[in-house]
């Protein structure tokens, strides 16, 4: 029998906004820049993350 490493944790960050659709992002960096675009240009967005195992 094989050990298999624990893969951990992802979290998914999704943003929706009429411009752009919904996006599901992966890095939370990608996300937080595209939030604060959209903030920085008066669009309104929606923000959620959730987390998988």
């Amino acid at each position: 029998m094989v050990n298999k490493k624990p893969k951990g944790m992802k979290t998914f960050y999704k943003i929706s906004a009429q411009e752009i659709g919904t996006v599901v992002i992966r890095k939370r960096k990608i996300a937080k820049a595209l939030r604060r675009w959209l903030r920085e240009n008066g669009f309104e967005y929606r923000y959620n993350y959730f987390v998988t195992y």
